[in-house]
């Protein structure tokens, strides 16, 4: 887990009334090694009846820690419960889906907010000054300078205030 996803809070705070017993809590090092994966792997195995792993991860860390599952030839052993960076795509669990297998992966609803769309699109510098993150979004976007002051050092290129 690279940071504190809003969700893991979430299920923190909860899991007192819900009855839910946390055996571990661990964090994924930043720019882990194999080596990681397999610590964290062995650190797991250590609490024997918990098997049951929610993970809050990326693509990246989701694979690096099935395949430490599989390299502890501990396939089958834990039900993986994950989060939406895992429920909605098969590249986190490609070539690994016998360690996935029996997993359940959370998707938050996702919808359209009707009119949202032409209203965001419909945005300019002249008539979104209310956002004080526009503006660099702005010069994210179409790859230009608005000010001196302007954050964006890479980009010479004057904004015009509409798109290009």
């Amino acid at each position: 887990m690279k940071g504190i996803p809003e969700a893991y809070l979430l299920f923190l705070l909860s899991h007192y009334k819900g009855g839910i017993c946390i055996a571990q809590s661990l964090k994924i090092p930043h720019n882990p090694k194999t080596e990681d994966y397999d610590k964290i792997i062995q650190q797991l195995l250590e609490t024997r009846n918990a098997r049951a792993i929610i993970i809050f991860a990326n693509e990246e860390d989701i694979r690096g820690v099935l395949n430490a599952t599989k390299r502890a030839n501990e396939v089958g052993h834990f039900l993986w419960i994950g989060s939406d960076s895992w429920g909605s795509k098969s590249s986190p669990i490609h070539q690994l889906e016998d360690v996935a297998v029996g997993a359940v992966t959370i998707l938050p609803k996702r919808s359209s907010i009707e009119g949202f769309d032409e209203y965001f699109t419909g945005l300019t510098l002249e008539n979104n000054r209310r956002n004080v993150w526009f503006a660099e979004f702005w010069e994210e976007n179409f790859d230009c300078r608005l000010l001196s002051a302007s954050k964006r050092e890479d980009s010479s290129r004057k904004c015009t205030g509409t798109c290009v």
